[in-house]
């Protein structure tokens, strides 16, 4: 699901907008970063707690039965909020039992019957259960069909936030300004749809499904799967029925209703396999979103060359408002708001959830990451086939989140570490620490992996440890480090880097520093493999070091004496960076006095700026008084980033410009030279544009 922009990526400004009929100008809309919408170290490097967690989580609720298929039938008169509901759920026990427990949460039950016989049942609405009993024991194999007569009743009071079914009405005076006709859709994720349907409610639970919604004549229903076709039914009423012949969580089934248009285009995902690419729109949007199709047609097969085919009988969108989300991933049928249809961001992140999220499911909610971070990460490879390596760079330094107060968590389990499920860390935190995975073990590998995630949990749920053994059955190594550091721990590594030149050799120092202003994390040392390119004249070469101690050097035989040393040339680790602690303990030639353009420029948030305090390069060589000063138009200060004694080297600081005004500002150093000989002063400027 993807949400929001910003801190969170809830959609805050699109529920109200949503609410009060506000339709946004073209300048208004954020497709940076849209979701759903914290100290934790798992005890034993995090290999199997995800799997104890799902083992736990189940086994006070469902230790008896699996569910094989849903047949859910909804009534809804589209006049209010209300609805009546028959689920028809069929299951196989897995061992003896002489009752089952299962979801509902504010519904009213109207009878159960199993195998055809009336049943009693007891309600546990603090748990959200309720429990069905069998009148005497079954056993293990044996295959029940339980039939659940529903309502919802408005009597009963709901918290406005887990309705499950949402209904919006035309006719409510200044309640919805511009709504073109009622509106009726389901959203369960993470755990709501037993607001709407009995069931067994849990992302590890997998079964078929066929659900029929009858409404008023003049409505269109969407639903997940194939669509069957629909039935008069001589009281002005028509049903629409669809099945999900694929297994289905129960979050991931929906119903949405209102009076659609339905454009629709055939696409070939493979030989002889053609399904069909729709839109369920309103007349004003039915234009547009069918102009769109196209794109939606391309984004399904670049990322089919990527994972695999696309998996499902369709793909299709319902376009809402209001609706709090940016989408949601329902099976077969996203859920789009309407002012983010055309979306690319969100179009492409809601798409790639039918591999990662509905194919292969997250087995726990602590494991939330492999369905956003996945879907996430799929925005930036989009961008990339799009734009090649420059625009990939492009979006995932646009990603770059470290003001986000959930990045200093782990991106496993944030409810854990008192985060909400839905933080950024599982998102763009998540999907830059799959772009750390693919630059560590290269693209081959990478997608070797993902293809094999999909082969191993194709219609099934899985946790962090399966993905985990994935990876090593590819790649043939111990990927615990990567997992442990990346996963499982909170914070990202801070790195700074010197280098120095003489007789022939390059010495490297690459330093870990713990992030000063997240002092109270247990931050872990980082073991990467880290690329640095060396460029001299016309050549360029790149030299790949496993780093891992907090301080470690590294050294290289060289023809010549490089013009510069970058780390991470390409942009393959999440890191930060920081002001290196001092150059190499290796003799070097002199340095020249150096002020580099900030990086990027012009920017939005914050710049990097690098500078040479010149002399010997050396250990012993004596430190200089360094002043790095930041000025606006006027020549006013703005702020000192350095003002201290530095011995010779490379240094980076950064200059933050979330809380200052848009515009031109100027960066001035001054070093002075050793013996009183007076000072070197250079001046350049840089636009920070919000």
């Amino acid at each position: 699901m993807r949400c929001a922009p910003g801190t969170g990526r809830r959609i805050a400004w699109l529920v109200l907008a949503g609410i009060l009929g506000v339709n946004p100008g073209p300048g208004q809309t954020h497709s940076q970063g849209f979701e759903k919408q914290g100290g934790f170290i798992a005890p034993d490097g995090g290999l199997s707690l995800a799997r104890r967690h799902q083992d736990m989580h189940a086994a006070p609720t469902n230790p008896a039965f699996h569910v094989l298929s849903y047949k859910l039938d909804l009534f809804l008169a589209m006049v209010n909020e209300n609805f009546a509901g028959r689920n028809q759920i069929t299951l196989v026990m897995k061992a003896p039992a002489d009752s089952l427990v299962l979801y509902q949460l504010k519904l009213q039950i109207d009878s159960i019957s199993v195998n055809g016989v009336q049943r009693g049942y007891t309600t546990d609405d603090a748990n959200e259960r309720f429990t069905v009993h069998l009148g005497s024991l079954h056993q293990s194999g044996d295959t029940l069909r339980m039939i659940v007569a529903y309502r919802r009743l408005p009597e009963i009071p709901r918290q406005t936030d887990r309705l499950g079914y949402y209904y919006f009405n035309t006719t409510i005076p200044d309640t919805i300004p511009g709504l073109p006709a009622n509106l009726g859709y389901t959203m369960s994720e993470p755990g709501d749809a037993r607001c709407w349907m009995p069931c067994y409610d849990e992302p590890w639970e997998k079964s078929t499904a066929e659900i029929s919604v009858t409404v008023p004549e003049g409505y269109v229903a969407a639903s997940n799967g194939r669509f069957l076709g629909t039935a008069l039914n001589g009281d002005g009423t028509i049903t629409w029925h669809w099945k999900e012949g694929h297994q289905i969580a129960t979050y991931l089934m929906c119903a949405t209703v209102s009076k659609f248009t339905n454009p629709v285009s055939n696409l070939t995902v493979a030989p002889g396999d053609t399904i069909p690419v729709e839109y369920f729109a309103w007349p004003r949007d039915s234009a547009l979103t069918a102009a769109y199709i196209p794109t939606v047609k391309q984004m399904i097969t670049n990322l089919g060359n990527l994972y695999g085919p696309y998996p499902w009988d369709k793909y299709g969108m319902s376009s809402v408002t209001p609706f709090a989300y940016g989408g949601m991933e329902h099976q077969t049928i996203t859920t789009l708001h309407e002012f983010l249809q055309t979306n690319q961001d969100v179009v492409v992140h809601e798409l790639s959830h039918q591999w990662w999220g509905d194919l292969v499911t997250c087995g726990s909610w602590p494991d939330i990451w492999l369905n956003e971070s996945f879907a996430t990460y799929s925005e930036a490879l989009w961008r990339e086939t799009l734009g090649g390596p420059v625009a990939l760079r492009g979006f995932m330094k646009g990603m770059l989140g470290f003001e986000n107060g959930s990045w200093t968590g782990a991106v496993y389990n944030p409810e854990g570490q008192g985060l909400y499920l839905f933080s950024d860390v599982v998102y763009s935190k998540g999907a830059w620490v799959l772009h750390t995975l693919r630059g560590a073990i290269g693209d081959s590998a990478f997608y070797r992996s993902l293809r094999m995630w999909r082969q191993l949990y194709s219609e099934k749920s899985a946790v962090t440890a399966d993905f985990q053994a994935a990876v090593e059955s590819v790649t043939g190594r111990d990927m615990s480090w990567f997992f442990g550091e990346w996963i499982y721990s909170p914070g990202w590594p801070v790195y700074s880097m010197a280098y120095d030149w003489g007789g022939g050799t390059l010495t490297l120092r690459i330093a870990q520093q713990q992030h000063e202003e997240y002092p109270t994390y247990a931050w872990p040392t980082y073991t990467m493999p880290l690329q640095v390119r060396v460029y001299t004249g016309t050549r360029d070469t790149t030299l790949t070091v496993r780093d891992s101690l907090l301080t470690q050097d590294f050294s290289f035989t060289l023809p010549a004496r490089p013009d510069s040393v970058v780390f991470d040339p390409d942009g393959w680790v999440l890191h930060d960076a920081w002001k290196p602690i001092g150059p190499p303990p290796v003799p070097g030639i002199p340095l020249s006095f150096s002020l580099m353009q900030n990086y990027p420029n012009p920017f939005n948030t914050s710049s990097t700026i690098g500078y040479v305090v010149p002399g010997i390069m050396s250990q012993f060589a004596a430190a200089v008084g360094v002043k790095l000063t930041v000025y606006d138009l006027l020549g006013r200060t703005v702020v000192t980033l350095v003002n201290e004694r530095e011995p010779p080297g490379e240094y980076y600081t950064r200059f933050d410009a979330t809380a200052r005004a848009s515009g031109v500002y100027f960066y001035r150093l001054e070093i002075q030279s050793g013996g009183g000989g007076g000072a070197s002063t250079a001046v350049k400027k840089m636009v920070f544009v919000k």
